[in-house]
């Protein structure tokens, strides 16, 4: 018996992986990541492709193509071909709240591409400066409501999750809060620490430093339970504000019609990599919680998502 068929009747039998015999990708991967280059979507995306250029036994080059709320980046690997040699890896705000509210994108999280796994979650942050006259959500309440210029609130992006929010609390207050857009969370939290805006809206890499260091104070989180992260911070549902529940995650994406077993490939070494004691050690330092999902799961979590924000939008 040769090794050929020697291996494929190992594998047959259960004891060796069947990617050991047939691998999938046969040339260098390119990931995109459309966002620029050190933000945390990036600094994960390189962590991650370190592991997996291993475990595919291909180099993982990450590449940034930003602009247009990460429709460029996003755009560029719906047209690529469906051959493992490009692939996404982003949030779920380009993927899928922008297509939904800006028409020009032209393209739909489930019919444009194939998910392939998610690699981290985490929810929405509200906070306030630390030399701010109030010092929780109720006292941040009471403020918007006594006074019209503490009715504004900064968001990293323009539409999506953190605009929603502040429209929420606004509906719930009985006054018209207003969406103040930076170039991203930092600028939000930088804003926030200077009192600048009364508060920010922004992930919770962002909102945990400043936290933890006294310069600014999350008081209020998105989320269906309470982030093991900030076990003392309510949920907006909490605080009596329903509909706040949803999370946000980053995950990796191929073009549509990419071959199964390509996909299933990339998901068992993304599920082994997101594993590793190192990588758990980044998310955790980042204030990300992993995400292993299967093919489906993956699948399932972004159907969910946009039907989630299908509803709210049409509030």
């Amino acid at each position: 018996m040769n090794k050929r068929a020697f291996a494929a009747a190992l594998a047959l039998a259960g004891l060796l992986p069947l990617a050991a015999t047939a691998q999938s990708f046969k040339q260098p991967i390119k990931v995109v990541v459309p966002y620029a280059a050190g933000g945390g979507t990036d600094v994960l995306a390189r962590l991650l492709g370190q592991g997996l250029s291993k475990e595919l036994g291909q180099p993982v080059i990450i590449e940034n193509k930003a602009g247009a709320s990460g429709q460029i980046g996003t755009q560029f690997v719906q047209a690529a071909a469906p051959n493992g040699a490009t692939l996404l890896f982003t949030v779920d705000h380009s993927l899928i709240t922008v297509p939904l509210t800006t028409p020009s994108a032209r393209y739909d999280a489930e019919a444009d591409f194939t998910a392939l796994g998610q690699a981290a979650r985490s929810v929405w942050t509200l906070s306030i400066p630390a030399t701010a006259p109030y010092k929780d959500f109720a006292g941040f309440a009471a403020a918007a409501k006594a006074e019209a210029p503490l009715r504004s609130f900064g968001v990293p992006f323009t539409g999506g999750a953190p605009t929603l929010i502040g429209e929420a609390l606004g509906r719930h207050w009985s006054v018209a809060m207003e969406a103040i857009p930076f170039s991203g969370s930092g600028p939000v939290i930088q804003n926030v620490m200077a009192g600048q805006v009364p508060a920010g809206i922004t992930g919770m890499p962002e909102a945990m430093a400043v936290h933890r260091s006294g310069k600014a104070r999350v008081v209020a989180v998105s989320g269906a339970q309470r982030s093991a992260l900030l076990p003392d911070v309510p949920t907006f549902k909490e605080l009596g504000i329903d509909g706040l529940e949803f999370h946000t995650f980053l995950g990796f994406f191929g073009p549509k019609n990419l071959p199964k077993e390509m996909a299933q490939e990339f998901n068992a070494a993304l599920r082994k990599v997101l594993a590793e004691p190192a990588v758990l050690d980044k998310l955790g330092s980042m204030s990300l919680q992993p995400a292993p999902t299967t093919l489906a799961e993956a699948r399932a979590e972004v159907a969910a998502m946009e039907r989630s924000w299908k509803k709210a939008l049409q509030k």
